[in-house]
């Protein structure tokens, strides 16, 4: 959908109520800031509590988040996260209502001609989650690594490049495009792909003109290792 500046604006909820209501320009950025986290440049199922990253530049970090792992959560031996209730409820209620992207925004997500049928992109979310895991945790997940794991990560901890996810926002979320008038169905199932494309977990076109992801991250939380 919309990328990076516009993609982080993703991470966010939707209340789900029969009313609600759309709110052109308000970012869901500042939403997730306002929370206490920074934003993924693209939504996705990777990098949750646990996970040992380093941006993918190697330079240091600044959001929107551009991640790699430093070793697969596979080789890691992460628990599974418990729920912040009442953060969660927090959440909800900062992201009630549907948020939307214009041509302006959506310009932001480097998709190119891919999208150019687009008018704009209305973004709604539900069931929002914050998932952490304590520091004891984290902790146990680092001395448990193997050596090969462990060799990564003790030398990018001594350029100062790695971290850790602590918190993570995940939530469902359903993309819909308003197309402009005159495109062709060709045109909107080219944009329509590029949306979907533009997602790194478990996506579904639930229509012509619509895109949903669930489980999906949108911010994060990380502490440096």
């Amino acid at each position: 959908m919309f990328k990076q500046v516009a993609l982080l604006a993703l991470a966010g909820l939707v209340s789900g109520c029969v009313h609600e209501a759309t709110v052109p320009g308000r970012s869901p950025v500042a939403a997730i800031d306002a929370l206490g986290f920074d934003a993924l440049a693209l939504p996705t199922t990777a990098y949750g509590p646990g996970s040992l990253v380093t941006s993918v530049r190697g330079n240091g970090l600044r959001p929107p988040f551009k991640l790699t792992y430093l070793c697969l959560p596979k080789y890691s031996n992460i628990p599974p996260p418990s729920i912040d209730t009442a953060a969660s409820s927090q959440a909800s209620r900062a992201f009630s209502g549907s948020f939307k992207l214009d041509a302006t925004g959506l310009a932001a997500l480097g998709l190119g001609a891919s999208i150019s049928n687009i008018e704009a992109v209305s973004i709604k979310f539900d069931n929002v989650k914050i998932e952490q895991l304590g520091f004891d945790e984290l902790r146990s997940i680092r001395k448990g690594l193997g050596p090969e794991c462990g060799e990564i990560l003790a030398d990018f901890s001594g350029q100062g490049i790695a971290y850790q996810t602590k918190q993570a926002m995940r939530a469902d979320v359903i993309y819909t495009a308003t197309f402009k008038r005159g495109a062709s169905a060709e045109a909107k199932g080219i944009a329509i792909a590029a949306l979907k494309a533009a997602f790194g977990g478990s996506v579904q076109s639930d229509s012509a003109s619509s895109v949903q992801g669930e489980g999906l991250y949108y911010g994060l939380v990380l502490t440096k290792v």
